[in-house]
């Protein structure tokens, strides 16, 4: 097999040099034997058969010329002319490759540098390619275990570059890695199943179904991403999204998600001009089916009340009521009709944290189920609940009890629950996170995932500390990442997240902790304008502080928001 990687490498070598040959080669003669190590065709011992890309009668490319093909591709993501894949055609012409006898299998195998495939501008993903195959004549030992050891791990490489270019082919900017660290993305991995239930849920849902969907999990297990991700389907497919957040020290504040959800979805109007004629169209419609009950909505909504024209100054917020929840539940529910129904699209209700909502954000919930799916729902309105909880953290919460008796309803709960990545799928993440192939990550991705037990927040944070400890590391020199796989072994980790986290704090300095302690002072986020406002007021440098707890991966900075990375 040694021998096959190897003749293999040197074809790949001339079609990528654009037909040169190896400097090498040409300085060893090889007597009578050409195409660099396949013999012609009057050779004795064939290799029947052959197919470059076989693996155990499973795995194979099953489509005509699918190997030349793959070669097609790459000649044309990098200019060459077709010319260029002449060795190619004649090395696999026919009944395949001549293959020398056994005994001589390594006879022409020399070392070859990729050093000139580098210099044309070769993607350093192909350069290593072609010297992990040609490294066979070495045994491993330039490249140590990075050698290929069997042909269905070449055609595996190939396949991921092709399939995936952005990460497996074209050349990473090390320089801009070596001055941030490791970045993390927001790509989600091994919720496919789960993100096709819920859309399949939804589907059924704005069709007419009386469903919702409840996401589980223990912290960290990516619960919120998933919702997101659904989140990002939902706008694609041209629905209206809400979202809002229960937080913990505002349990004693009335319908405060729902609150910050709808007063989000208006703030879009008032922040996009190109936004002015639908913000004319709601105020329209709000005016229209709510008339001087839109004001009651308006002190739980202040920015619909702005888009309304209405003076929050002047807005009555003592006025009797016998029971002004009830009312509230009603408008919300009318608020939804408007909204689906003017602009001809489903609404999406996304709630995370569930474990610590109110008495009155479940009742408000459950009135939505009621009134807008199903049979008791209006033709032109469709709405779709989308909730997060804890698992563990609701056991005794008798508000949650009450979201999960909906049957009584008609509306079916749709549960969803996450676990731990397995270890393929941090294998995965790993390699996608380093653009390097599983062959290369796998050493590593094993370490981390006997470290974490694969939770996933718990492998972002791991991955993001060895960057800054400098065990895991950009390489100029090889444009790729590397790691020291004996000191990531060695080193001693807390058993959870929730220690990793603790002890990440306590390795900060006392101004950026005191600046964390502020921040959670107002729930799990808050806006940089908000933060800004109280730098003047404590004569704290509170920003920049808030900035070197997201360089280490304790807080998250997005659209103009802090969020801290475990919420």
């Amino acid at each position: 097999m040694d021998g096959i990687i190897y003749s293999l490498g040197i074809v790949f070598y001339e079609i990528f040099s654009g037909g040169e040959r190896p400097v090498e080669l040409e300085q060893k003669q090889i007597g009578e034997t050409t195409n660099y190590g396949f013999e012609t065709a009057g050779t004795e011992e064939l290799s029947e058969g052959f197919n470059p890309f076989h693996q155990g009668g499973t795995g194979t490319i099953d489509s005509d010329g699918a190997e030349l093909s793959i070669y097609r591709n790459l000649l044309s993501d990098y200019n060459l002319s077709d010319d260029d894949s002449t060795s190619y055609d004649m090395a696999f012409q026919g009944d395949g490759p001549r293959k020398k006898r056994a005994q001589n299998e390594n006879y022409n195998m020399c070392s070859v540098s990729v050093e000139p495939l580098k210099e044309k501008g070769i993607p350093s993903s192909l350069c290593d390619l072609v010297a992990n195959m040609l490294d066979c004549a070495n045994k491993g030992n330039l490249s140590k275990d990075e050698s290929y050891h069997d042909i269905s791990e070449v055609r595996d490489d190939l396949k991921l570059m092709l399939d995936k270019p952005s990460i497996y082919l074209y050349n990473q900017d090390m320089g801009m890695a070596s001055t941030t660290g490791l970045q993390i993305g927001d790509t989600m991995f091994g919720r496919n199943a789960e993100l096709s239930a819920i859309k399949e849920t939804y589907r059924r849902t704005v069709a007419g179904d009386s469903e919702f969907v409840t996401i589980y999990g223990h912290s960290g297990t990516g619960k919120s991403t998933l919702a997101h991700e659904f989140g990002k389907y939902v706008l694609f497919d041209g629905g209206l999204l809400l979202l809002g957040k229960f937080d913990q020290r505002q349990q004693g504040t009335p319908f405060s998600a729902l609150a910050s959800a709808f007063n989000q979805y208006c703030g879009i109007f008032l922040q996009n001009c190109e936004l002015a004629s639908s913000r004319q169209k709601l105020a329209h419609q709000v005016n229209h089916v709510l008339g001087s009950e839109a004001h009651h909505l308006a002190k739980l909504i202040p920015n619909l009340a702005v888009i309304l024209g209405l003076e929050l100054n002047f807005i009555i917020h003592n006025e009797g009521c016998a029971n002004a929840q009830k009312r509230l539940q009603y408008l919300l529910c009318r608020f939804v009709e408007v909204l689906s129904s003017t602009f001809a699209a489903p609404v999406t209700l996304f709630l995370d944290d569930l474990q610590w909502a109110d008495s009155a954000s479940i009742a408000a919930v459950n009135q939505l189920l009621l009134e807008l799916t199903g049979g008791l729902a209006s033709q032109k309105t469709h709405f779709f609940f989308l909730g997060c909880y804890r698992e563990g953290e609701t056991g005794n919460n008798p508000l949650w009890k009450t979201l999960c008796v909906n049957d009584l309803f008609n509306a079916r709960s749709i549960d969803v629950k996450l676990d731990r990545m397995d270890e393929e799928t941090l294998t995965t993440m790993v390699s996608e996170t380093l653009c390097l192939s599983p062959r290369l990550t796998r050493s590593l991705s094993s370490i981390i995932y006997h470290k974490t037990k694969g939770n996933p927040l718990f492998v972002s944070q791991l991955m993001i500390s060895l960057s800054k400890e400098g065990l895991l590391r950009p390489s100029l020199s090889r444009r790729r990442w590397e790691w020291d796989k004996e000191k990531i072994q060695c080193q001693k980790l807390p058993d959870d997240v929730v220690m990793f986290f603790t002890n990440s704090i306590e390795a900060l300095s006392e101004d950026v902790k005191a600046s964390l302690c502020v921040l959670s002072c107002f729930g799990s986020s808050a806006e940089s304008a908000f933060i800004k406002t109280m730098e003047g007021l404590l004569q704290k440098n509170l920003l920049n502080n808030l900035d070197t707890a997201v360089e280490e991966g304790l807080l998250d900075k997005k659209d103009g928001r802090y969020h801290f990375s475990h919420d």
